[in-house]
């Protein structure tokens, strides 16, 4: 539960579609931040993880965020 609420702190904190700047609720992002607390144990190091978010947010919202705008959130993580 500790590694969700710290995911969920650096990914709201991003916002990266923007959807918490327009008033959604604040479990919006929810279920990706579920799906990177899940890969946390997997991956084996921050070039890795930031692809993994990207691959996560195309997943769920078919959003192609770019590897510079993922790396910097990998690292916080």
């Amino acid at each position: 539960m500790n590694d969700y609420k710290f995911v969920k702190s650096i990914i709201d904190e991003w916002d990266p579609i923007g959807f918490l700047d327009l008033g959604c609720p604040e479990d919006e992002y929810d279920p990706e931040i579920r799906d990177i607390v899940e890969l946390l144990p997997h991956v084996k190091s921050i070039d890795e993880l930031a692809l993994r978010i990207r691959q996560v947010f195309i997943k769920w919202f078919e959003e192609f965020l770019s590897i510079e705008k993922c790396y910097p959130i990998a690292l916080k993580i």
